[in-house]
């Protein structure tokens, strides 16, 4: 029992410097996302400035042009800083994880973040020439599609965000000890454990993949998100039976000490 709580002990000191590598990365898809729904609060404001331009227009016959374009140069500025955030924050997101992933479609949404800044400000340059020749048929006429890109960019930036979700679901990995007891909660004799992923079939052993102690133990190390059927095998010449528990990893079995902790029922003579 002793040597299990050491191997725990070691774990978690071993495990501390890559797991908050991971935690890092999160934290910055996190603020990537952020960014993102910047984005999305701007287009709303955007909106709210269409929506008064458009009751100018047809209602009060007192249309601010200047006010209108001031509002939307400073939305596309506002899109442009955050799509470039968006980039930073999930580059700085690949650099610290130590899983790697894919960013080539947030990167593409992002530009077309930007493809949309370009389309509002050459419909705003219109409306406001058309505004300036007293042209209201003209400049209802270009409502419609101001409208339509900030749409565009409304469901980009959502898009992004649940790229990212799904990038912070795939690069999270979790720390599980394994702990054999027979069926009065006694601690059983064991000849070491193994995970093997459900879907993939991979054959993970406990340890440092890439130290000494690898294959030694009962605490897996950084084991990527998934479902896994943990077993055990007995002692050489033990009179044991195997134990195993098929498990889905998830944030909510995570204990304070930032370990999974499973026990495995077997039976010994």
């Amino acid at each position: 029992m002793k040597k299990i709580i050491l191997f725990a002990f070691t774990l978690s000191v071993f495990a501390f410097g890559q797991s908050v590598a991971q935690s890092v990365a999160e934290q910055n898809l996190d603020s990537a996302i952020q960014s993102a729904e910047n984005v999305q609060q701007e287009v709303t404001v955007a909106r709210k400035a269409v929506n008064q331009l458009v009751k100018q227009l047809s209602v009060l016959n007192n249309p601010n042009a200047p006010l209108f374009e001031s509002k939307m140069n400073y939305h596309v500025n506002s899109v442009l800083n955050n799509s470039d955030d968006v980039q930073y924050f999930v580059g700085l997101a690949q650099s610290n994880s130590s899983i790697p992933f894919s960013s080539t479609s947030i990167v593409n949404d992002c530009n077309e973040l930007v493809n949309q800044n370009d389309i509002i400000m050459g419909l705003t340059a219109q409306m406001t020439a058309a505004i300036n020749a007293n042209n209201t048929s003209l400049a209802l006429s270009l409502v419609q599609p101001i409208r339509s890109a900030l749409t565009k960019q409304f469901n980009r930036s959502g898009k992004i965000i649940t790229d990212i979700e799904t990038i912070k679901t795939s690069i999270r990995t979790y720390n599980v000890c394994l702990y054999l007891t027979d069926s009065q909660g006694n601690t059983a004799i064991d000849g070491g454990f193994g995970a093997q992923n459900t879907a993939t079939g991979e054959i993970f052993y406990p340890g440092d993949p890439n130290g000494q102690d690898y294959g030694y133990g009962n605490c897996f190390v950084n084991l990527p998100s998934g479902t896994y059927e943990f077993f055990s095998f007995p002692s050489q010449g033990s009179l044991c039976g195997t134990g195993s528990a098929t498990v889905t990893l998830s944030p909510s079995l995570v204990n304070s000490n930032g370990i999974v902790e499973i026990t495995m029922v077997t039976w010994c003579e």
